[in-house]
C-alpha cells in the first residue's frame, strides 16, 4: 500500500529518501552522448561554443525526467539517481574499452546495459574516432614527456584527459539568483545586439553572447519539462497530501525557468537545476556551491518573516537538497578512479567566516546546513567550515558535534590563511572574505575566479627513488627521470637533497608541457557556454573560461603526492649516511634495489632511527619547510596557457595509493609499492606524539604560499568525543590548529574494528562514511587498497 505522505515529517521524510537512495547504484547514462553526437553530426562547421551550448539544450529537450516519491527538490543530470553523463568528447576509447568491464571493475564500477553497449559502439563511438581530446593529445605531446606522464604513475597529466577544468563556485549569489536564467538570456541578447561584427574580435564574443542565449533556453526547457512531469504525477496521485507537493513543485519549475526566484524553495531549486545542468555539460571535477549560507539567508529569512516558511519546513528543504547532491556522480575510467575513488562529484559547500566587511558571518541557516549534514549523513555535499576568532564559541561546538559523528564532515579551514591565499592572487580583501572552497581544498572566489586547481598529480616520493637510481624506474626498468649522477659518489647531504629538487623540478617541467597542451585543447574543443554563463564578466566581456573572461584566472596548479615519503627519506639519508654514517650509501641503494630483502636489519634501522614527519622534530620539519619552499619557487615564472602562474598545492584526493603502487623501496623504510602519505599527513604510523606535535610540525610550513591547498587528515577513536567534555577537548584541538595559522585539518572518527568488520561484511555497512582525503566516501564502495590505506592511518585515542 502507498504510504500516505499526510503522517511525513521533516525525519521520516529524509529517511525515505536516503532508503531510497541506497537502492540506486551508480550507472552508465548515454542520453546526454547521443545528445551531443546528434547535434554535433548536424552542425558541422558551426563554431566550437554554438555547437556545445546547442548539445546541451538537445539534452535538456529529450533527457528522461524523473521525480521519485517524496522528493521535493528535483531533477538528476542522467537519466536518474546516481547515473553518470558520458562526455564521449573526451576520448574515443573512454569508455569503449572498458563496454565488458566497467561495471566489475573493482573501484567504481558503473551498472551498463546491453542496449547501451550496442549504442555506443554503433552510433557514437565511430563519430569521435579521431575528434577528441585525448587524441588531439597524444598527436601534440612530446615523446619524452609522454613517457613520464601517461599511465605512469609519476606524472598522471592523462586524467585531465577525462573531464573538464571545472573547480568552480558559480556566480549564484551575485547573478543567477537576483537575475534568473531570462535576466542572464537578456544581457546576452542585449550584448549580442549591439555587437559591430566590422570588428574582427566581435565575430568570436557575438559566437558567444548566442552560445549564452541557447543556453538559457536550454535551462528553461529543463525546468519546464519537470514542471509537466510533476502535473500529470500530480493528475495520478491519489494522497492528496502529495498531490499538493507535485503541483507546488510545478509552480517552482515553472517560475525559476526564466524569473529570479522568490522563496526558499524556488531558490534552492533554481540552484539545483544548475548543479546539474553543469554536470551535464561536462564531466567536471567539481562545481561548488559556494557559500549557501550566505547567499540563502535572505531567502529563508524572508520567508520565515511572510509566514511562507517556518525552520522545520526549511530544515527539510535542506535536507532534500542534501540527498539530491548526494545522487550526482561523475564518470572516470578504471584507471582514474584509482585516483578519485569512491564516485564523489566534489560539490563542496561552506558556512561561516567573515562577511566582506570583516564581520562574523555566521547565522542561523549556517547552523540548519550543519544540522542538514548531521541528519542526512550522505557522501554529498562535501561540507567545510570556515572558523575566524570572529565567529561564536557555539559554532565552534558545533562544528565539533557532528565531526564526531564520524561522518567525515565538514573538513575544518582557517579563514585567516584561506584569506591570504586569494589576496596573494590579486584578490582584493572585501573579495577575499567571500572566498570559498572548490573540490578538495582548494580556495576559491564565488562567481569570481576561474581557477583550473589541479591538471594532474605528480610524484614526490619517485624523484627520491630518481635520485638514488640516477634516473631510472625500477618497476618499468626505464630511465625516466634525470642523470642526476650516482649517488655512491655524493660527498654530503647537500648534494643527494639537490639532485632529488632537480628530480622535482623535471617532474614539474613534465607536468607544465602536458598541461599547455590540455588547456590549448580545451580552448580549442572543449568552451564552456553554461560555467561561463554563470561566472561574473563572460556576459560583458563576451569571453568563455578558457579564454580568460572571468574576472580573475588562476592556475592551473600541480598537486604534489608523498610529501612525507619525501622528506621522511630525505631526513633518513641525511641523518644515518651523512650525519651518524651507520649505514653507508651504497648499501642504502642496495637496500632499495632488493626492497629490503635480505637487508631487514637496515631497514630496521632507518624505520626506528631516522627522525619522522609529524613528530615537531625540527631535523625532518626543517627539511620540508625548504623543499616546499624550494618547489614553491619553481613555480615561479611557470604560466599557464591563459598567463597565470601555476599553483603549487599538496592534497591527494585517493592517488596516494595508486602512485605509491609505482614507487620502489625508500629511505624512510617504506617497502616497495606500498601507498604513500595522503596531502601533507604523516606517513602511517609513523607519528608517534599525538594530533598537537603534527600541528605544530605543520605549524612550521608557509602555508599561504602553497596557494592550490594543504591537506591534513586526522584519525581518532570515537571514544575520545564521546561525551561532552570529548566536544571540549576537540574545540580546543580547532582552536590550537587556528592559533597555529594551519589552513586545513579534516578528521577520520571511526575505530579501525568497525572498518575491518565493514570490510569483512560489507552489506552490513553500506551507509558507512568514511573522510578518504579532501571528500568522504561510502568505506563499502571503495577499493581493498585504499580501505587499508585508511585503516593503516595512525589512529588518535586522545588530542593531546
Amino acid at each position: 500500500m502507498k504510504e500516505k505522505s499526510n503522517i511525513i515529517t521533516i525525519f521520516s521524510r529524509t529517511e525515505l529518501l536516503k532508503k531510497q537512495y541506497f537502492t540506486h547504484k551508480p550507472a552508465i547514462c548515454l542520453e546526454c552522448a547521443k545528445s551531443r553526437t546528434d547535434v554535433f553530426k548536424e552542425t558541422e562547421g558551426e563554431p566550437i561554443i554554438i555547437r556545445r551550448a546547442k548539445a546541451i539544450r538537445r539534452h535538456c529537450r529529450t533527457k528522461t525526467i524523473n521525480i521519485q516519491d517524496h522528493e521535493l527538490i528535483v531533477g538528476n543530470a542522467g537519466f536518474g539517481p546516481r547515473t553518470a553523463c558520458i562526455c564521449p568528447e573526451l576520448s574515443n576509447h573512454w569508455l569503449g574499452n572498458e563496454l565488458d568491464t566497467v561495471s566489475t571493475r573493482p573501484q567504481d564500477p558503473y551498472l551498463i546495459t546491453e542496449d547501451q553497449k550496442k549504442l555506443f559502439k554503433k552510433e557514437i563511438e565511430p563519430y569521435w574516432q579521431g575528434k577528441t581530446l585525448s587524441e588531439h593529445w597524444h598527436a601534440r605531446i612530446p615523446e619524452n614527456t609522454r613517457a613520464i606522464a601517461y599511465k605512469t604513475g609519476i606524472i598522471d597529466a592523462d586524467l585531465k584527459l577525462e573531464g573538464g577544468p571545472g573547480e568552480i563556485a558559480p556566480a549564484y549569489e551575485e547573478l543567477l539568483l537576483p537575475k534568473g536564467y531570462g535576466g542572464l538570456r537578456k544581457e546576452a541578447e542585449t550584448a549580442l545586439g549591439s555587437a559591430d561584427l566590422t570588428v574582427p574580435e566581435n565575430h568570436e564574443k557575438a559566437w558567444f553572447w548566442q552560445s549564452v542565449i541557447i543556453v538559457c533556453d536550454a535551462m528553461e526547457v529543463l525546468a519546464r519539462r519537470h514542471a509537466e512531469k510533476a502535473r500529470e504525477m500530480a493528475l495520478k496521485e491519489t494522497d492528496p497530501i502529495r498531490c499538493r507537493e507535485l503541483e507546488n513543485i510545478a509552480e517552482v519549475c515553472d517560475w525559476v525557468a526564466t524569473n529570479p526566484p522568490r522563496t526558499f524553495h524556488e531558490a534552492l531549486q533554481l540552484i539545483w537545476f544548475s548543479q546539474i545542468a553543469l554536470y551535464m555539460e561536462a564531466n567536471a571535477p567539481s562545481y561548488s556551491p559556494g557559500r549557501m549560507d550566505q547567499y540563502m539567508y535572505p531567502y529563508y529569512k524572508n520567508d520565515c518573516e511572510q509566514a511562507r516558511l517556518d525552520k522545520e519546513k526549511g530544515q527539510e528543504l535542506l535536507e532534500c537538497l542534501w540527498v539530491k547532491l548526494a545522487e550526482q556522480v561523475w564518470y572516470q575510467t578504471e584507471n582514474s578512479a584509482k585516483y578519485f575513488a569512491g564516485y564523489t562529484a566534489f560539490q563542496n559547500l561552506c558556512v561561516g567566516g567573515v562577511t566582506p566587511n570583516g564581520r562574523d558571518a555566521v547565522n542561523e541557516l549556517s547552523y540548519m546546513i550543519l544540522d542538514a549534514t548531521a541528519r542526512v549523513q550522505l557522501c554529498q555535499p562535501s561540507l567545510s567550515v570556515r572558523i575566524n576568532r570572529k565567529n561564536p564559541e557555539k559554532f565552534y561546538r558545533k562544528i565539533a558535534e557532528v565531526i564526531r559523528l564520524g561522518t567525515g564532515f565538514p573538513a575544518v579551514h582557517n579563514d585567516d590563511v584561506g584569506i591570504k591565499m586569494l589576496m596573494k592572487k590579486g584578490v582584493t580583501a572585501p573579495e577575499a572574505r567571500n572566498w570559498c572552497i572548490v573540490g578538495c581544498v582548494e580556495p576559491n572566489l564565488p562567481g569570481k575566479l576561474s581557477q583550473w586547481s589541479s591538471s594532474g598529480h605528480y610524484n614526490l616520493a619517485t624523484a627520491v627513488e630518481f635520485a638514488l637510481t640516477n634516473g631510472v624506474h625500477l618497476k618499468s626498468g626505464k630511465s625516466l627521470g634525470l642523470k642526476t649522477g650516482n649517488p655512491v659518489e655524493f660527498k654530503d647531504y647537500e648534494a643527494f637533497e639537490n639532485a632529488v629538487m632537480e628530480q622535482i623540478k623535471d617532474q614539474i617541467r613534465h607536468f607544465t608541457i602536458s598541461s599547455h597542451i590540455i588547456e590549448t585543447l580545451h580552448q580549442e574543443l572543449l568552451p564552456m557556454p553554461l560555467a561561463s554563463t554563470l561566472m561574473v564578466d563572460c556576459i560583458e566581456k563576451g569571453k568563455d573560461l578558457m579564454r580568460n573572461g572571468a574576472k580573475y584566472t588562476i592556475g592551473p596548479g600541480t598537486n604534489g603526492i608523498g610529501a612525507a615519503d619525501l622528506v621522511n627519506s630525505l631526513a633518513a639519508v641525511k641523518q644515518l649516511v651523512f650525519v651518524d654514517k651507520t649505514i653507508k650509501m651504497d648499501e642504502l641503494v642496495n637496500a632499495i634495489k632488493d626492497n629490503f630483502k635480505g637487508h631487514e636489519q637496515l631497514q630496521h634501522h632507518l624505520v626506528s632511527k631516522a627522525p619522522k614527519w609529524g613528530n615537531d622534530d625540527d631535523r625532518v620539519d626543517d627539511i620540508l619547510v625548504r623543499v616546499m619552499d624550494t618547489i614553491n619557487a619553481f613555480h615561479h615564472g611557470l604560466h599557464g596557457v591563459l598567463g597565470s602562474e601555476l599553483m603549487p598545492s599538496y592534497y591527494p584526493v585517493s592517488s596516494n595509493v595508486p602512485h605509491g603502487h609505482t614507487v620502489c623501496a625508500l629511505p624512510s623504510g617504506r617497502n616497495a609499492y606500498k601507498p604513500l602519505a595522503d596531502g601533507c599527513s604523516p606517513c602511517q604510523g609513523t607519528d608517534k606524539l599525538g594530533p598537537t606535535a603534527v600541528l605544530k610540525s605543520m605549524s612550521k610550513l608557509n602555508c599561504e604560499d602553497a596557494d592550490g591547498g594543504l591537506l591534513l587528515n586526522m584519525k581518532f577513536d570515537p571514544v575520545v568525543f564521546k561525551d561532552q567534555g570529548g566536544i571540549t577537548r576537540l574545540v580546543s584541538l580547532i582552536r590550537s590548529f587556528q592559533d597555529l595559522d594551519l589552513y586545513h585539518v579534516q578528521f577520520n572518527v571511526v575505530d579501525a574494528k568497525t572498518l575491518r568488520l565493514a570490510q569483512a561484511s560489507p552489506d552490513e555497512y553500506n551507509s558507512l562514511l568514511v573522510r578518504v582525503a579532501g571528500y568522504s566516501a561510502y568505506f563499502v564502495e571503495l577499493s581493498k587498497d585504499i580501505q587499508d590505506d585508511i585503516i593503516n592511518r595512525t589512529q588518535y585515542h586522545t588530542v593531546q
